[in-house]
């Protein structure tokens, strides 16, 4: 059998691409130099291909597709050239001529190939399609264009030609074809053609630091209980149905932003915007209560670094696409007071959030499995989960105060413990040596913009009776609230007002004029006035209020002692009464105090006429 090729001179040979061997790895340097050797003494007629393999250790069969590939142009343009000396390479085949084939009539190995050969017109649909085609189920646009390639092999007559004439119509040959080919036209580039521009402003923050962080809640594996007071005295321990620990994390340095924990069967968007804004304020060490327990040298977040590097926001957050994520409320407020973009992608897959389903992971893992009540879930259906803690929850209940305590301390110190994919570099240090740059994303307002993450601007009529004597005042989620503004202002009964309300403590609203302008500030009707209380409380009081007759706040003092008392009644046969008085923070000491300070007691800098002064 003779050999038939094409000989050129070295001059053309030099002119034709060949990869810088520093790409390759040391192992495979010495036989690429011999591959490409033995194709140049091939192409210049100074050997044969026999020859030239013995002489420099090659396959004859290897050396005779690389000699019948390296003219042919590559996708980039340019002959292939000694790009098909490279070891482990991938070879393109030869594409004959479409008159010279014919349809194939079953199927066998380059059927798909011959098809598309023999059919110009399927094979221009086929490098059209441009669409994704990731691992697993195909989607719904490759489905499309394999009807359409059916429907015109039908119209052809071909029914009884391949593919038609097997049991999938060749849909499964296809779709390893067409990933196949896109493998290979990936992998024929050089480093100058192979950097893709990014197709999203996702992509293009992904590539800077802060461009990215990610959010995700995670349910955490213990069985905890709550001792509970009960009415006769003495203490019952009661299950908690759920603990959620909520964490946003930076991708590149790895570090944990902020964190946030709640009690109960979900988490609501106050939440999520409570946790966020921790991740604006400024962090400091707390002072320890629990004996034995220390922050590690260095421990911190990346929110109490010192200068700028503290006040970096990211670009963007990725989380997905919960209700407690794209609520209303919590996107005005991001928009407006903490700037970025929101990602939202698929639950329950956690491929698109990768560092913070990891992050949860090597938490349970090194820390939180070893605390009382801590398990390993099942894996499979029918399997049960694996006790891993070897304390009883019953012996030692959790007290949530302690609880937080302890995750400062371990989320602090994981953000200085060195970490692999930053090069035993602890997060807070990778921070640190990347610094601050021109382009960062750190306004100065942090404590005002964390404030502002838990309100809301809402539209309130004012309502009131001049013949009756109801005097001016307005309504919020079952609620009165009167303010000195609004005395004697008869006329604006009916109209609407803007108000501004702290999420966060419900005790006081901010009355607006107009989007800058205050009105002035309106009080609750007792017995709401008096402890600070968000939302979720006041939601949670008035559903009991409405579906358990028992349970009433006429002529209590304060609404929410009166709500924690009934609690301690309904917690050793109601669950519900449980996870809300282990939310609430109510085991034998008061509820920590509120992240915003009371509004009603701030005094406001308005003009006797109601307008904003600028003068000091």
């Amino acid at each position: 059998m003779h050999d038939h090729h094409s000989i050129y001179d070295r001059e053309t040979l030099l002119q034709w691409y060949r990869p810088d061997e520093c790409d390759l790895k040391e192992e495979v340097r010495f036989r690429f130099r011999q591959a490409c050797a033995a194709l140049t003494e091939v192409l210049t007629g100074e050997l044969q291909i026999t020859k030239a393999a013995k002489a420099y250790g090659l396959c004859r069969k290897r050396l005779r597709r690389m000699i019948l590939t390296a003219p042919m142009m590559a996708s980039d343009g340019r002959p292939h050239g000694f790009r098909v000396c490279v070891p482990n390479g991938v070879y393109i085949r030869s594409e004959t001529a479409s008159i010279d084939v014919e349809v194939p009539r079953s199927g066998r190995p380059s059927a798909m190939g011959q098809l598309l050969q023999a059919i110009p017109q399927i094979k221009l649909w086929v490098d059209e399609f441009n669409r994704p085609l990731p691992p697993g189920r195909a989607p719904k646009a490759f489905n499309r264009l394999h009807g359409r390639i059916c429907a015109e092999l039908r119209r052809r007559d071909l029914a009884d030609h391949y593919p038609l004439n097997t049991t999938d119509k060749g849909r499964r040959a296809l779709l390893d074809y067409m990933r196949r080919r896109r493998i290979q036209e990936s992998g024929n580039g050089t480093w100058e053609f192979d950097v893709d521009a990014p197709e999203g402003i996702e992509q293009v923050l992904r590539q800077h630091l802060y461009g990215r962080t990610e959010f995700d809640a995670h349910q955490i594996d213990i069985e905890a209980t709550l001792a509970v007071d009960v009415p006769g005295g003495g203490k019952v321990n009661r299950r908690i149905t759920t603990i959620w620990l909520l964490i946003e994390i930076e991708v590149r340095s790895r570090a944990i932003v902020s964190w946030s924990l709640r009690v109960g069967r979900a988490y609501t968007n106050l939440d999520v915007a409570l946790c966020l804004a921790v991740g604006l304020r400024p962090w400091e060490r707390r002072e320890l209560t629990i004996p034995g327990l220390s922050y590690a040298p260095g421990a911190g977040m990346p929110t109490g670094l010192a200068g700028d590097l503290g006040a970096r926001r990211s670009r963007s957050i990725a989380l997905d696409n919960a209700l407690a994520h794209s609520a209303h409320d919590l996107e005005a407020a991001f928009c407006r007071s903490r700037g970025g973009v929101l990602i939202f992608g698929k639950a329950r897959q956690p491929r698109s959030r990768p560092v913070v389903e990891q992050l949860f992971s090597r938490l349970e893992r090194g820390a939180l499995r070893q605390i009382p009540g801590g398990f390993e879930p099942a894996v499979k259906l029918g399997e049960k989960r694996i006790r891993i803690s070897n304390f009883s929850p019953d012996d030692h209940p959790i007290q949530m105060q302690l609880f937080e305590e302890l995750l400062d301390v371990i989320i602090a110190n994981y953000n200085a413990t060195s970490h692999v994919a930053l090069g035993d570099l602890s997060p807070l240090q990778f921070l640190r040596a990347k610094g601050s740059g021109a382009f960062d994303f750190s306004p100065d307002s942090a404590r005002e913009d964390a404030d502002d993450m838990c309100t809301i601007v809402v539209l309130l009529t004012v309502h009131g009776d001049r013949a009756k004597g109801v005097v001016p005042h307005v309504n919020y989620m079952y609620v009165k609230y009167r303010a000195p503004s609004l005395d004697g202002r008869w006329e604006m009964i009916g109209t609407k007002v803007m108000a501004r309300i702290n999420r966060n403590d419900l005790r006081t609203i901010l009355l607006m004029r107009s989007a800058t302008t205050p009105l002035g500030a309106a009080r609750a009707a007792a017995p709401w006035n008096l402890r600070a209380h968000d939302e979720t409380t006041r939601k949670l009081i008035m559903r009991w209020i409405k579906n358990r007759t028992e349970f009433s706040i006429l002529g209590a003092d304060c609404a929410i002692e009166a709500y924690v008392a009934f609690l301690k009644t309904q917690a050793a046969s109601d669950q519900s009464a449980v996870d809300q008085l282990a939310r609430m923070g109510h085991v034998g000491h008061d509820k920590a105090p509120p992240a915003v300070g009371d509004i009603y007691k701030q005094p406001l800098r308005i003009a006797p006429d109601g307008w904003i002064s600028l003068d000091e």
